[in-house]
């Protein structure tokens, strides 16, 4: 008896935990298109500031992506709730077309230094606050992400 209820209750906090992840990435896929209101390094706020239109996808048969928009340009990136939610990934997604426009393109250049790691910090309806200290751009310094659902 007590190893199944042992057995129940770990299924459950399985379950749980991917329930979070899967809750968390229906609202980022949701809105759709999400403003960054703010992308600052050291608490210093860079710009131009980009949005982000985010692809719908089946979260545990893809990597989910999404588009880095800024002006006309748009670079591509792989993104990942995890650990209940609390922990967001991005990633860039390098393609064989991409790389001539690396050095030349803002766009390309900002999902390449704000990929990796980032703490949830908030994750509401309508916005959302990522930070991180482990970016491929800007490793050690606490980077933070502010999102807010474009209407």
């Amino acid at each position: 008896m007590k190893k199944t209820a042992i057995i129940l209750f770990a299924l459950a906090f399985i379950f749980a935990a991917c329930d979070k992840n899967k809750r968390a990435s229906k609202r980022l896929m949701k809105a759709d298109t999400w403003e960054v209101v703010e992308l600052s390094v050291e608490g210093q706020n860079l710009s131009p500031l980009p949005f982000w239109q985010v692809n719908d996808c089946d979260i545990y048969e893809t990597l989910c992506t999404a588009s880095w928009k800024l002006d006309d340009k748009q670079s591509q990136f792989y993104w990942q709730f995890n650990e209940k939610a609390q922990l967001f990934t991005i990633s860039r997604i390098v393609a064989p077309e991409d790389c001539e426009d690396f050095y030349t393109e803002e766009v390309e250049q900002q999902t390449f230094k704000f990929s990796g790691d980032y703490e949830v910090i908030e994750r509401k309806q309508k916005s959302m606050v990522f930070e991180s200290t482990k970016t491929l751009g800007f490793d050690g310094k606490k980077v933070m992400i502010r999102l807010e659902k474009k209407e």
